[in-house]
C-alpha cells in the first residue's frame, strides 16, 4: 500500500513540475535562461524549445523535447554536467595539440623551402 502511495505522489509531483514549467515559461523569453546555470538552465532551454515546437504544431519534435525535459528533470546532476564539460575541455585540448603538431610540421616545411630557395640564389 505504501509503495502505491509513493508512486502516486511521484506521478503527481512529475505532473505538477511539468505544469509549472509549462505555465511559467510561457512568459519567459529565451534570454531568461541565461541567468540560470546547470540543470535548471538546461531544462529552461529545452522547455523553451518545447513551447516553440508546440506553438508551431510540430508534435513529433514536441514529443522528443518532452522526453528530453523529463530525462533532465529525472537524471540531470551538477556532477554529471561537470563531467560532461570536463570531457569537452579534454577533447578540445587534444584537438589543439593535434593542430599544434600540424602547425609545427608545416612551419618546418616552410623553413626548409625558404632555406633551399636562399641557397639556390
Amino acid at each position: 500500500m505504501r509503495d502505491n502511495k509513493n508512486s502516486k505522489i511521484t506521478i503527481i509531483k512529475g505532473i505538477t513540475i511539468s505544469f509549472l514549467f509549462a505555465g511559467s515559461t510561457v512568459v519567459l523569453a529565451k534570454d531568461d535562461c541565461a541567468d540560470l546555470t546547470g540543470c535548471a538552465k538546461k531544462a529552461c532551454e529545452v522547455n523553451h524549445q518545447l513551447l516553440t515546437a508546440k506553438r508551431q504544431g510540430n508534435s513529433h519534435q514536441a514529443a522528443g523535447l518532452n522526453k528530453a525535459l523529463n530525462n533532465i528533470n529525472e537524471y540531470c546532476t551538477q556532477d554529471g554536467l561537470k563531467a560532461e564539460l570536463q570531457q569537452k575541455i579534454h577533447d578540445t585540448n587534444s584537438e589543439i595539440e593535434e593542430y599544434k603538431t600540424i602547425l609545427k610540421k608545416l612551419s618546418a616545411k616552410v623553413s626548409m623551402t625558404k632555406l633551399k630557395s636562399i641557397s639556390k640564389s
